[in-house]
């Protein structure tokens, strides 16, 4: 049986981004786009921890700015500072907890990263793309199958920028997947959403998502799957038979299958 006992310590990042709270959302933007990283930890003057800004709250707040009116951009960041659309007392764990502790954490409060502090101290970040790591290293033999999850949420190529933005906020969902005569041919995640903040709305999503998807056989080990996403920076895996897709490995089921 695969043992997540270790401490975050070993697989955490110790160089955490952060942001001031009187620092732009549109600084906050360009340094989510320029680090291809999904959040920021905000801290005071004093260095503690006082909140976490991410991309979803990026996107919150440009859909609200931007409105729903046809030739509306599709994004817009207003000029407000990080403490206007941060998250306060986010998810975070002490250094010396276990990994399956944190993926525990990570699962049930629905975020894909926690932050490790001790005592008042930030000292690093553990993400569900360092869990993936784990999981590779330590070899876990169960199926995709069986952490797989499904509705998988998706979109097709054709349809505009706007459907896809409103279905990731809806959803819940940091990400779709995109259909062509129903088989998955690339994604369409909050990093597209955000780069095309400037776009017509009626743009389809054909002309911004990412080709690079994982699809995957649902009998795949999950350290094989595990590995194969790590080594492509992709954090979702979908799981196949026969040409049909059956559910979609994300982020919190590598969180999951951590937790156990």
């Amino acid at each position: 049986m695969a043992n997540f006992a270790e401490p975050v310590s070993t697989y955490m990042t110790p160089d955490v981004h952060s942001c001031r709270p009187e620092d732009s959302l549109d600084a906050v933007h360009r340094t989510l786009t320029e680090r291809q990283i999904s959040s920021l930890a905000v801290v005071d003057d004093s260095g503690r921890l006082v909140g976490v800004v991410s991309r979803s709250d990026l996107l919150k707040v440009g859909r609200i700015q931007a409105g729903a009116r046809p030739g509306a951009k599709l994004l817009v960041l207003p000029p407000r500072t990080v403490a206007d659309a941060m998250t306060p007392e986010p998810l975070s764990v002490a250094l010396d907890s276990s990994l399956s502790g944190a993926g525990r954490a990570m699962r049930e409060r629905r975020v894909h990263r926690v932050f490790v502090t001790e005592g008042d101290e930030l000292r690093g970040v553990l993400s569900t793309r360092d869990l993936m790591l784990a999981i590779r290293d330590v070899r876990l033999n169960h199926t995709i199958e069986r952490y797989a999850s499904a509705p998988i949420f998706s979109v097709r190529a054709s349809e505009p920028i706007s459907l896809a933005t409103d279905r990731l906020a809806k959803a819940h969902v940091s990400g779709l997947v995109v259909v062509e005569d129903d088989w998955p041919v690339g994604v369409f995640t909050q990093v597209e959403a955000m780069a095309s903040r400037d776009m017509p709305r009626t743009t389809d999503v054909e002309e911004v998502m990412n080709p690079a998807i994982v699809c995957m056989d649902n009998s795949t080990k999950m350290h094989r799957a595990a590995a194969q996403a790590a080594a492509m920076r992709v954090r979702r895996v979908v799981s196949c038979r026969s040409r049909e897709m059956h559910g979609i490995l994300t982020g919190l089921d590598f969180a999951a299958a951590v937790a156990g």
